[in-house]
């Protein structure tokens, strides 16, 4: 698999912009959607219950998973407001416990 996170936004105006990181794997395929995978979750305390569909794919390797993916994201993205969504999934990975049992 060659995964890599793409930033789905909605909106323009500050207040009203959301962002959405979703995994894909580029050997499925060059074009989002048909290389779509599965959405990063945006509260990675749902990895300890498996009650996603990333925890479900990536099992006990998903926090590991989750930010290599974020630090790769985080060197490439231009965009302002895709890159705080970015360091704040990070920061919430880095206040994860290290091991969680799956």
């Amino acid at each position: 698999m060659n995964l890599k996170l793409y930033a789905i936004k909605r909106g323009n105006q500050k207040v009203k912009s959301s962002v959405k990181l979703v995994v894909v794997d580029l050997d499925k395929g060059k074009h989002y959607p048909l290389n779509f995978v599965c959405v990063l979750p945006q509260y990675f305390r749902l990895l300890e219950k498996r009650s996603s569909n990333f925890a479900k794919i990536f099992g006990g390797k998903s926090l590991h998973v989750a930010k290599n993916l974020l630090t790769e994201a985080k060197h490439l993205e231009e965009d302002p407001d895709v890159q705080k969504i970015i360091t704040k999934r990070m920061k919430a990975i880095d206040s994860e416990p290290a091991e969680i049992n799956v």
